[in-house]
């Protein structure tokens, strides 16, 4: 008996002794585990991969719980999706992502893991979080929340909570200046939620080029000092977002909503700024028409968000086979996110998924969407930061810059003057002038020709009145030759012409001018003629 009490006694404390080594390399597993997933994250972020965060909705009050297409959920991003309609392997489909939130996750759990994301937009950052799925999947309820509770806030308003307590606690080494825009996209068109009027004219879309980093340069541009400010911008905007009613959801998002936040940041110590972007995106859901039984407005409405839908996944198919052109410009919604996709920014995006067994093929297809979304590396971020030299020399660029287009303008303004006064007084003076010059030399033409003949006169002596009106002629053919000469000067225009007139000597000298003898002179005036008029 006291043999058996011993023996049970050693396996019980080699039971505790493996239960132990059991425990211990259970804990070593979720450290190893979130090591892991540490150095995960930080080579996601080297290849600015775009991070995916999947999120189940839970399922609607009258809906069978039981009837789902998520079989199941992994701790490291992995959800495995069945067919109702199919049985065995080919039925299910994994997929894995950085992070699979369950249905029963709330929304402080779902911002706790993107918060360092939020916070490195007061480094000089930018970040763009986007929601995407099929209407009615819960998008607008993970970015902005059921209500204005606390507890209901969604992203938008945490994530701006969080970058006032951010703020607030470096005040001693940083000023930082928050301003807010919010935009939606709805058919195409721009409009600002935070306008009296949205019904204004469209916005146009700037390049990420520009210095200020506005996407969208004529929205309104609100600053912001508390939290209490952006609540009551966003109900605004809120309230201002196309919504409408279909068959799969009373208050179906009909336009693409995007909230941006800038941060300006100042280093109180050397003087340097930062720059952050934060885009905050609530996509319109992808939706079939069959089921939602849209009609009128609502079709119009449908085939607008399903184009700009198509559009983007048309830009992720680009990036993820990293073709040299990638379709920016075909819709509205890409050229925004261009700035996120196509730069050096982090980029998140929520995929949310309906469980029910009759949205199959929607979830299906959403999440092929994100798994090629996880796949597109867009390269490592970059701050836009600037120290207070560079800032100095940028300032100075600029004032040149300013200045030079200045001096364009005045320029540019002068000669529209110019081209309006009467087709000058000076071009006309000019004219006056040249005309001048050659009425000069036809006149220094005709006192040479005058002295060619008067040469020829004193050579004839006294028979210069002898030659009657042969004599007369020449004279008045004399008289004329400047009239001709200064006609040849001239083009039709009034305008001198190019080329010299070569003197007409042929026609005004006189033959017979080498001897001086009386029966030379007699015949040379005998045979003076009048030239012709050519």
């Amino acid at each position: 008996m006291f043999t058996l009490q011993m023996k049970w006694r050693d396996e019980i404390c080699n039971i505790g002794h493996d239960l132990k080594g059991l425990v211990d390399a259970a804990d070593n597993y979720h450290k190893v585990l979130a090591e892991n997933q540490k150095l995960f994250n930080e080579v996601q972020e080297l290849k600015g991969n775009i991070r995916v965060y999947c999120r189940v909705r839970p399922f609607l009050p009258g809906q069978d719980g039981k009837a789902t297409t998520v079989d199941y959920i992994g701790e490291n991003g992995e959800i495995l999706i069945t067919n109702p309609f199919k049985q065995g392997k080919d039925g299910c489909r994994m997929f894995k992502f950085n992070k699979v939130f369950k249905t029963h996750a709330s929304q402080a759990e779902v911002f706790s893991d993107i918060q360092p994301l939020i916070r490195s937009v007061l480094d000089g950052f930018n970040v763009c979080i986007f929601a995407y799925g099929q209407t009615g999947s819960g998008k607008t309820y993970t970015m902005s929340g059921p209500g204005t509770s606390k507890e209901d806030w969604g992203v938008n308003y945490r994530a701006l909570n969080d970058l006032f307590d951010i703020s607030l606690s470096r005040r001693n080494a940083f000023s930082y200046e928050v301003e807010v825009q919010m935009v939606e996209i709805y058919n195409e068109q721009v409009r600002d939620l935070l306008s009296n009027n949205i019904s204004q004219k469209r916005l146009g879309i700037w390049s990420t080029s520009q210095p200020n980093g506005l996407v969208v340069p004529d929205a309104s541009l609100h600053p912001v000092k508390s939290t209490s400010d952006v609540l009551d911008l966003m109900e605004i905007g809120q309230s201002n977002r196309a919504v409408g009613s279909t068959a799969l959801n009373e208050r179906s998002s009909r336009s693409h909503s995007i909230l941006t936040v800038h941060v300006r940041g100042l280093d109180l110590k050397n003087g340097s700024t930062s720059r952050g972007c934060l885009h905050l995106i609530d996509l319109a859901g992808s939706e079939r028409v069959e089921r939602s039984e849209a009609i009128g407005e609502r079709l119009k409405e449908a085939q607008y968000i399903n184009k700009s839908l198509s559009a983007l996944g048309d830009v992720i198919f680009a990036l993820a086979q990293k073709n040299a052109h990638v379709p920016y410009r075909n819709s509205k919604l890409t050229q925004v996110l261009q700035s996120s996709l196509g730069g050096q920014a982090k980029t998140l995006m929520f995929v949310q998924i309906n469980p029910d067994t009759e949205s199959f093929s929607e979830t299906m297809s959403t999440l092929k969407f994100a798994e090629r979304v996880s796949g597109v590396e867009l390269g490592a971020a970059r701050s836009n930061k600037e120290g207070k030299d560079i800032k100095e020399l940028l300032e100075q660029v600029s004032y040149l810059k300013d200045t030079i287009s200045r001096k364009d303008m005045e320029i540019e303004q002068l000669l529209k003057e110019k081209s309006k006064s009467p087709s000058s007084s000076t071009d006309r003076n000019d004219s006056r002038q040249q005309i001048r010059r050659l009425s000069g030399a036809a006149g220094s033409g005709e006192a040479e020709c005058e002295d060619n003949v008067s040469d020829d006169g004193c050579s004839v002596a006294g028979t210069e009145y002898s030659v009657g009106g042969a004599s007369e002629a020449a004279a008045d053919q004399m008289q004329k030759t400047p009239s001709r000469i200064a006609r040849l000067f001239l083009t039709k225009n009034g305008q001198p012409a190019n080329s010299k007139p070569k003197p007409r000597e042929s026609a005004l000298k006189p033959p017979g001018r080498t001897k001086s003898t009386g029966s030379q002179v007699t015949g040379g005036v005998s045979s003076l003629k009048p030239p012709k008029r050519r």
